[in-house]
């Protein structure tokens, strides 16, 4: 006879609060789409499911209870040996299939060993932010010390790459400066300008010949790097260790994300979007990471630059993050909130509710209105509108 208290991982008889606490945290766990639909993690699954329903329901549990007791006690010692090496076994396989989990770079989701990892392993990071294989050429500032193990990292520092001297700064300026000069020779002897134009094509293109090899002179690199547990950002400016932004956030400062994006637009002609990340936490008021910029739409993701994708990683992992650790959530609270938030003033406001069968929606400050799934006949949006 199946034991349903062993599936929910209870004693017998349990109460009913007992039995939703198990029900939750194991539903949770063993949910399909937690585990990518994995097959093991979808029977165990339909498992606690039946157990759940059986066990919560009064009758239905005090028949069952009875029905348990009494093969349990007509079991013979073999039987109940046998029983237990079963039991072992199962136990066993189970293990197995969970720890196919807990060794993945990329995955998603994370066991609590990694969650419990802060400490990031100084190891040269292997993947990009991608999930690409690195070229082992690229050069990292430092690494991060906080954010766990790093999933993946982003750098434009090459490995013995060292800033100019002053001596190569001025030769290379020369060099340009020349380059100009001789594109204006050209121009004018076979374009026999007037004098304005003589003046113009003399200038422009050794004005335009300094500012590129000006731009070449600069020593300025960046690393992002991406964790199981937060994320970091180094910049350099003129060498490698005057290192003018040092950021390493880890994902227990946030709460919540916020994106903004606008697109520009001329004549109704596209000009670009622009995009704001903000990173808080709602429970001090802080401002934790703020990135923004412009990128166009009609590109690919991986050439809209790198500081977007580095926040769109971000924003990926912290919402795994916050899935990985959203049965303790439910277990303390009985609900994940959301927020309406306000960068103009950095204020937010509690939104929603989402529950394990329910939503609620709060409106003010006593004012709260829950829709349970099961009550829901239909769902849609028209516009900015959700109706349910």
């Amino acid at each position: 006879m199946k034991n349903h208290y062993e599936t929910l991982e209870i004693k017998i008889g349990a109460s009913e609060a007992e039995i939703k606490k198990a029900f939750r945290r194991l539903a949770i766990k063993y949910h399909p789409d937690k585990n990518f639909g994995d097959d093991f993690f979808a029977r165990k699954f339909i498992e606690v499911k039946e157990a759940y329903d059986i066990l919560i329901d009064p009758i239905s549990k005090e028949d069952y209870d009875n029905q348990l007791l009494s093969f349990l006690n007509r079991q013979t010692t073999d039987e109940k040996v046998k029983q237990e090496e079963k039991r072992q076994e199962q136990k066993r396989k189970q293990k197995e299939e969970e720890e196919k989990f807990f060794y993945e770079p990329f995955k998603p989701f994370y066991s609590y060993r990694d969650r419990e990892q802060q400490e990031t392993p100084q190891f040269k990071p292997i993947f990009d932010l991608w999930g690409n294989k690195l070229d082992e050429n690229f050069d990292f500032l430092k690494l991060p010390k906080r954010i766990g193990k790093i999933i993946g990292a982003y750098s434009d520092l090459i490995i013995g790459l060292e800033p100019l001297s002053s001596n190569q700064k001025t030769v290379r300026l020369l060099k340009g400066l020349l380059v100009g000069l001789v594109i204006g020779t050209l121009i004018y002897f076979i374009g026999n300008p007037n004098e304005i134009w003589t003046v113009i094509w003399f200038v422009v293109p050794s004005a335009i010949a300094l500012w590129i090899m000006n731009a070449s002179n600069k020593f300025e690199h960046s690393n992002f790097f991406v964790g199981i547990n937060g994320f970091a950002e180094f910049r350099c400016v003129d060498n490698r260790s005057n290192i003018t932004i040092d950021t390493e956030v880890n994902f227990n400062e946030i709460t919540d994300i916020y994106l903004y994006q606008v697109e520009k637009k001329v004549n109704f002609n596209y000009q670009g979007t622009d995009f704001l990340y903000v990173f808080l936490n709602t429970n001090n008021g802080k401002v934790a990471y703020v990135k923004e910029g412009t990128f166009d739409k009609k590109t690919k993701f991986e050439e809209q630059g790198v500081e977007l994708n580095f926040c769109r990683k971000v924003e990926q992992y912290w919402t795994i993050y916050l899935l990985d650790k959203m049965e303790k959530d439910l277990e303390q609270k009985g609900h994940i909130p959301f927020n309406l938030y306000s960068h103009e003033s950095n204020s937010y406001t509690p939104y929603i509710k989402l529950g394990i069968g329910q939503i609620t929606f709060i409106k003010g400050e006593n004012e709260e209105f829950t829709y349970k799934f099961n009550d829901i006949k239909r769902m849609y949006s028209k516009g900015s509108d959700l109706f349910i």
